[in-house]
């Protein structure tokens, strides 16, 4: 081995979430001998975690596969530019950035005081999985951890009337790639207790955190409230929804585009 295999990694994930992102990969099969894995990065605390994880398993050796981080620059007014740079430098993360004005296109295309958010990740997603079946990458590992699915649940619960949770892998629908959810079994408190013993910081997202309300923010305040009922409430869900072996949980269940 080269000295860089012994030098520590910056930002370690740590043994608990590390164990629980192997649970994920085993029980899933999120990874597989050959893979050649896109690892989006946006620059918030998920992402950021989810390339520390991503240096982690490949430095360990017994998982043949080969990953690079991409960033979408999306032209957004009062992107942290300069501090995402820095961010990822200190990180020692490899990246690719595609450039796309997504901002003009979605921001034309709002109704006044229409949250921009999921008009804005179908877009990104769906230029994501372009570029990654243009460059010859099979997967998209993207950030999402257990508090996104549990809030992804109650979102298609209450306001679709389909009982859909959160996918660990997703097909795309018109391009021959995987989106992978590494995190889907940790919970954010764990994500946020790795960011502040790092002193990491992440960038915000200029558009987003600029709409304070949000159906998923009200769902935060339920799920919250729902905890002081039952306190493993995260555990409970983690149990249902990705540790029981259940197909629309598990393998390759549900398109996206």
């Amino acid at each position: 081995m080269n000295a860089t295999t012994h030098r520590p990694l910056p930002a370690p994930p740590g043994k608990a979430i590390m164990a629980l992102v192997e649970q994920a990969v085993q029980l899933h099969g999120l990874i597989v001998p050959g893979d050649r894995i896109a690892v989006g990065i946006s620059g918030g605390k998920d992402s950021l975690l989810l390339a520390s994880v991503f240096h982690q398993l490949k430095r360990r050796g017994d998982l043949d596969f080969e990953w690079c981080g991409v960033h979408l620059d999306q032209h957004q007014p009062g992107f942290q530019r300069d501090q995402f740079n820095a961010q990822i430098e200190a990180m020692e993360i490899p990246l690719e950035i595609v450039s796309e004005d997504t901002w003009s296109v979605v921001s034309g295309a709002l109704a006044p005081g229409q949250i921009p958010c999921a008009l804005c990740g179908r877009m990104r997603r769906g230029i994501l999985n372009r570029w990654c079946a243009e460059r010859g990458f099979n997967k998209l590992a993207l950030g999402h951890h257990l508090d996104d699915a549990l809030e992804t649940f109650f979102l298609n619960l209450l306001y679709q009337r389909q009982l859909d949770p959160l996918k660990a892998a997703t097909p795309a629908s018109s391009h021959p790639v995987i989106t992978i959810r590494p995190l889907i079994l940790v919970e954010e408190r764990k994500i946020v207790a790795w960011r502040d013993r790092h002193s990491l910081a992440p960038i915000p997202c200029p558009v987003c955190d600029s709409f304070p309300a949000s159906r998923r923010r009200d769902l935060k305040q339920m799920i919250e409230q729902m905890r002081q009922i039952q306190p493993d409430l995260h555990a409970s869900v983690r149990g249902a929804l990705y540790e029981g072996g259940q197909a629309a949980a598990s393998g390759l269940v549900g398109i996206e585009g």
